[in-house]
């Protein structure tokens, strides 16, 4: 995130116009700020510099007071909450402009900063990275990859730039979140892809395992209003084009078994329902047939789906049965006269 969709937020914040994931955004921001920064400043030395910028802070205050008054009521505790985050937000400013010589660290005032990781692949082949909650990432190369040196806040977010394929360790209580340029994805606990070079017109998130939630923002406009989020599963996935600012959902090129190999192959039909058979593609898959059940409760048939892909099964029954098959957004369609009318 950059500093103007970070400001923007922090000013519907003050406005009480913050979503309420930007509230816990900025509250988590708030409450951790002081294990991040440690100042050597006396009381003397703070109240002055807070002194010094409260004239800039004040005028947002009262518009903030009067925002809140016209629009809803919000608890007066948020009031005091951004003004002290905005306090915060430019002693840090301050502290950054005149103490940072390498970036590491402030000298001149004894504050010390921690820094994000910040990792660059630069090199040919894939490389493991380790998150604070033991969660992987697979980052290729010329990718890059920032995120916090620790995760106590209410949520865990990391930024991408590039292409990387995500183990998220699950906590429900905290939400993963990856952004890219212009797209965030959040879940609990799976396995995805997000492939976002800055070159490419597509943004690109395939699931694996797990369900996770992907939504878009416009960090270029300073109300930063975001998409309804659409819930992927696995085998789906989305693509944003970032020059028609449009968001698809589709399945993947080649969707893969969810199920262990040993359990593949202990599915064989003989002679079996032609509804049974699609039932356990549905779960070898994760995916949703649509058919009319009707039209194949006389339909059997004898084979395996432990071998080839989704598709290819799906091409020996439909044409066995006289259907064919259309990949819809979020499930397959199938269409047929069924084994009544053969």
């Amino acid at each position: 995130m950059d500093q103007k969709h970070f400001r923007s937020i922090l000013k519907k914040y003050l406005q009480g116009q913050a979503t309420a994931e930007e509230e816990k955004m900025i509250d988590s921001w708030y409450g951790n700020m002081g294990k991040y920064f440690h100042s050597s400043f006396d009381g003397s030395e703070e109240s002055d510099l807070e002194q010094k910028h409260w004239s800039k802070i004040s005028s947002h205050i009262r518009q903030g007071r009067r925002a809140q008054i016209q629009k809803r009521m919000v608890p007066w505790y948020s009031l005091g909450i951004a003004a002290s985050v905005l306090i915060a937000l430019f002693s840090y400013m301050y502290f950054v402009n005149v103490g940072t010589d390498s970036g590491d660290t402030i000298a001149r005032t004894g504050q010390e900063v921690l820094k994000p990781e910040q990792i660059i692949n630069s090199g040919v082949a894939a490389q493991l990275i380790t998150l604070p909650d033991e969660s992987k990432v697979t980052l290729q190369p010329n990718s890059q990859l920032t995120y916090s040196a620790r995760f106590d806040g209410i949520e865990r977010a990391v930024f991408l730039e590039g292409e990387a394929f995500f183990e998220i360790t699950r906590d429900l209580k905290r939400p993963f979140l990856v952004y890219t340029k212009n797209v965030a994805t959040k879940v609990l606990g799976t396995s995805f892809t997000v492939k976002a070079f800055q070159q490419e017109k597509d943004v690109i998130v395939e699931v694996k395992t797990g369900k996770v939630s992907v939504y878009t923002y416009d960090e270029a406009k300073e109300e930063n209003v975001k998409t309804p989020e659409i819930i992927l599963t696995p085998n789906q996935k989305i693509v944003y084009d970032k020059e028609e600012n449009t968001l698809s959902r589709m399945f993947v090129a080649k969707p893969q078994a969810i199920l262990p190999p040993e359990e593949l192959k202990r599915m064989r039909f003989e002679a079996a329902p032609v509804k049974e058979i699609f039932e356990a593609i549905e779960k070898v898959y994760g995916v949703d047939l649509v058919y009319d059940e009707a039209s194949i409760s006389t339909c059997t048939l004898t084979t395996s789906i432990s071998d080839g892909d989704i598709y290819n099964r799906l091409e020996i029954i439909c044409v066995a049965i006289g259907a064919s098959f259309e990949l819809r957004e979020d499930h397959i369609l199938i269409r047929g006269a069924g084994c009544n009318n053969q």
